[in-house]
């Protein structure tokens, strides 16, 4: 019966999305969140939001398809029109040794420090079972521990999508000067102090905003 239900809304918003009814399409799915497969279900909604022009939204739930594990051809392509039409890349590119560090971390945790802590596993177990060779064997283990470890503590950072208009202040209050502002569809590394926020990354955006006007990547 759960199958027919998925089929069923997803066919329906398919059919809304071809008649153009993107409102009707969106509303479907704020309805159905709980039926379809989060991955799934973020996608579908990247794509109707995409269409009614909301693309700082359509890159949250793009971002959020892939982090549920979602993976397609379109997916990648949705995702590089919408940055695109936003101008993100230019304005996430690394500035500092920071920026290019956190770069780094995220671009790892696409599956690159798996692969290496599998592969450091794998050679441990290999090692293990050769003579004399323990202390490799626990070198491969340690490297692989890191790896695992650095992956996890990537998970967890803090990591925002801006889709409304947002000030930067040079402290955690609004008797701070401002700074600047915040483009739509940026996406931020920050570090929480109660309702504010302290933006680590990009660094050209470095300094503190309100948590509203934004959506956690979790």
């Amino acid at each position: 019966m759960e199958d027919t239900t998925i089929e069923d809304v997803l066919k329906t918003v398919e059919k809304l999305y071809s008649e153009k009814d993107y409102a009707g399409a969106f509303k479907l799915l704020e309805n159905s969140v709980n039926k379809v497969s989060k991955g799934l279900w973020h996608y579908n909604m990247a794509s109707v939001l995409a269409k009614l022009e909301k693309l700082p939204e359509a890159r949250y739930h793009l971002l959020m398809s892939e982090r549920h594990g979602f993976s397609s051809k379109e997916l990648s392509l949705n995702q590089e029109l919408v940055e695109t039409k936003l101008g993100v890349r230019k304005l996430e590119s690394p500035l500092t040794m920071t920026d290019y560090l956190v770069r780094g971390g995220i671009i790892g945790a696409q599956g690159y420090f798996t692969t290496i802590a599998l592969l450091g596993l794998v050679i441990s177990i290999w090692l293990a079972r050769k003579k004399d060779q323990f202390k490799g064997a626990i070198f491969f283990l340690f490297c692989s521990a890191i790896f695992i470890g650095l992956n996890f503590w990537v998970e967890n950072w803090e990591k925002y999508i801006v889709v409304a208009p947002k000030v930067i202040q040079e402290g955690p209050s609004s008797i701070f000067r401002e700074k600047g502002e915040i483009p739509l569809g940026v996406m931020l590394i920050t570090q929480e102090k109660e309702d504010w926020i302290k933006i680590i990354y990009p660094s050209r955006f470095e300094g503190w905003t309100k948590r509203n006007g934004l959506k956690e990547i979790k």
